[in-house]
């Protein structure tokens, strides 16, 4: 994992190295075609949120990445991150690597604490100078509890 330190992208072939080991283990990882290299920070998420025994389908584009336990049955490379969903546990994320942000879209868990769990994940080895954000809050206090409990980091809300 010595690839995903520093701020050199990670081209293809060696992210999808990275992403072997989860999809031989259950867990299924797509990248879309068009992305042919990653920001070390958004392989780093990929992996934290893999390694969750609840996440079993993983979507990266080249400004979004969603993960979830479920994908929409007529559409199976889509990985259901639609808040009040009665059974998905899922979140969804805009990235922007020039800017250094990672805005919380979606988030959903009808199993209390594993939506921390995935805020925990992405959050863990946040690079100093990227940006946690969340524009819409609709929680009733979740985000503020993510907030204090991740003080260090300066918010966009």
């Amino acid at each position: 994992m010595e690839q995903l330190s520093g701020n050199n992208w990670i081209e293809r072939k060696a992210f999808q190295k990275i992403f072997s080991p989860f999809n031989e283990t259950g867990t299924q990882v797509w990248t879309v075609s068009r992305v042919k290299e990653l920001h070390p920070q958004v392989v780093r998420m990929v992996v934290n949120l893999a390694q969750l025994e609840f996440i079993n389908f993983i979507r990266i584009c080249d400004e979004t990445l969603a993960a979830s336990s479920e994908n929409y049955p007529k559409r199976p490379k889509v990985p259901v991150t639609q808040m009040n969903h009665p059974s998905a546990i899922g979140i969804e994320l805009f990235y922007d690597t020039d800017y250094r942000t990672v805005d919380f879209n979606d988030i959903n868990s009808p199993v209390k604490g594993n939506g921390g769990k995935m805020v925990d994940a992405v959050l863990r080895d946040f690079p100093k100078g990227w940006q946690p954000a969340v524009i819409m809050d609709w929680s009733n206090g979740f985000w503020d509890r993510m907030e204090e409990k991740y003080h260090d980091l300066q918010w966009i809300r």
